[in-house]
C-alpha cells in the first residue's frame, strides 16, 4: 500500500482532484485506487474499469468497444446491477476496503437491473483512464486531464492542463506550484529531472508503449 501527499496552495487544499492512495495488485486483478473527492476506483487488467462516487451510492463501468475503440458508461446502483459485474463490485469493495482502511459490508443486489438514467448521476466521475509503472515511477492519468507520478523516493509531480501548472512535491512534503511553460527552465534542478521524466514517460505512454521509459533515475 502506497499513499502520496496531499497536494496544497497556499495552505488551501487542492480543488484538482488526483490520487490519493493506490495499490498494485495487477498480479492478479488489477490498480485499485482511491481519489481525493472521497471516489474509489479499479482499473482491472482486462482494461475495463469501475468506479464508485463519493456517496458510494452508485458505480460506473466502463469498456471499450472493439470495434471502434469508445469508451462506454453503464451507471449502476451498488443495490443494483447485472450479475455479470459481481465479480467486479466485489473486488471494488475489496480494494476499498483496503485503501480506506474500513470494513465494507457485502450487499444485496438485484440481479439483472436496469441502468440508471443519465440524468440521475450528475456530472460523469473521475476515473483512471491509463496507468504505468517503471522502474522509479508510476504514471497515473486521470479523465480530468490530470497527470500525476509518484517517484520512488517521495517526491510527486502532478501536470494539469486545464490550470497550466506543474505541482511539485518534494521529499520532505512540502508542495510548490510553477507555470507548466517554464518549468523546465526551473532554478529547482530535482523538479526539473523529474518533470524531464515524467514527459518521457507520458510519451512512451501516448505511444502505447508498454515497455517504460528513460533506464536514468531521476531521483539521484
Amino acid at each position: 500500500k502506497k499513499s502520496t501527499l496531499v497536494l496544497s496552495q497556499a495552505g488551501k487544499p487542492s480543488a484538482e482532484v488526483y490520487v490519493k492512495k493506490w495499490v498494485d495488485y495487477s498480479s492478479k486483478y488489477g490498480l485499485g485506487y482511491l481519489l481525493s473527492n472521497g471516489a474509489c476506483g479499479v482499473f482491472f487488467n482486462d482494461s475495463t474499469k469501475i468506479v464508485l462516487d463519493p456517496s458510494k451510492e452508485f458505480f460506473e463501468y466502463l469498456e471499450r468497444r472493439s470495434t471502434d475503440r469508445l469508451e462506454i458508461i453503464s451507471v449502476y446502483s451498488l443495490k443494483s446491477y447485472p450479475k455479470d459485474l459481481h465479480k467486479k463490485v466485489t473486488l471494488l469493495q475489496h480494494f476499498r476496503s483496503y485503501l480506506e482502511g474500513i470494513k465494507t459490508q457485502p450487499v444485496n443486489f438485484v440481479e439483472n437491473a436496469e441502468q440508471l438514467p443519465a440524468g440521475s448521476r450528475g456530472i460523469p466521475l473521475i476515473y483512471l483512464k491509463k496507468w504505468m509503472k517503471t522502474k522509479h515511477a508510476i504514471m497515473f492519468r486521470l479523465s480530468n486531464k490530470i497527470v500525476q507520478v509518484d517517484f520512488q523516493d517521495k517526491t510527486q509531480i502532478v501536470l494539469s492542463s486545464e490550470n497550466k501548472l506543474v505541482t511539485y512535491v518534494n521529499k520532505k512534503g512540502e508542495p510548490s506550484q510553477h507555470p507548466i511553460a517554464t518549468a523546465l527552465e526551473s532554478e529547482n534542478a530535482e523538479m526539473a529531472k523529474r518533470l524531464k521524466y515524467t514527459k518521457e514517460i507520458l510519451t512512451h505512454m501516448l505511444n502505447n508503449n508498454q515497455q517504460g521509459a528513460s533506464t536514468a533515475n531521476p531521483t539521484k
